[in-house]
């Protein structure tokens, strides 16, 4: 859970900055720590489905939360990549709505899509 709190956090420390001077976005330990983390975080995912020998397409829950980690990860790269304010502010917002997804799907282990 501190992957992902810390994922999270570093995601909107980097978004936020981008929105304004882009200072904090830029510094070398931030960006390096966030691909880090979230690489950490999809890592640590994967693992723990193999150690505890649970098969995704029999836990829907589950595999619905590897796919949103994916796009989680796939949305922030590209808003990075984004120069027009408004779409770094939709960026934000889909990738709120992913977050709160997976949040949803890790407390209640009920699938929402599948």
């Amino acid at each position: 859970m501190a992957i992902a709190l810390l994922s999270v956090i570093l995601f909107y420390v980097r978004a936020f900055s981008r929105m304004g001077s882009g200072k904090l976005a830029k510094n070398k330990v931030v960006m390096i720590g966030s691909h880090s983390i979230d690489t950490l975080l999809l890592v640590s995912a994967l693992t723990l489905v193999f150690m505890a020998k649970i098969n995704p397409f029999e836990q829907l829950w589950l595999l619905e939360k590897i796919v949103l980690v994916v796009i989680y990860i796939a949305i922030g790269v590209k808003s990075a990549r984004q120069t027009n304010m408004v779409a770094k502010i939709i960026y934000v917002l889909v990738n709120t709505a992913v977050i709160l997804a997976i949040g949803y799907l890790a407390t209640s282990k009920s699938a929402l899509l599948f």
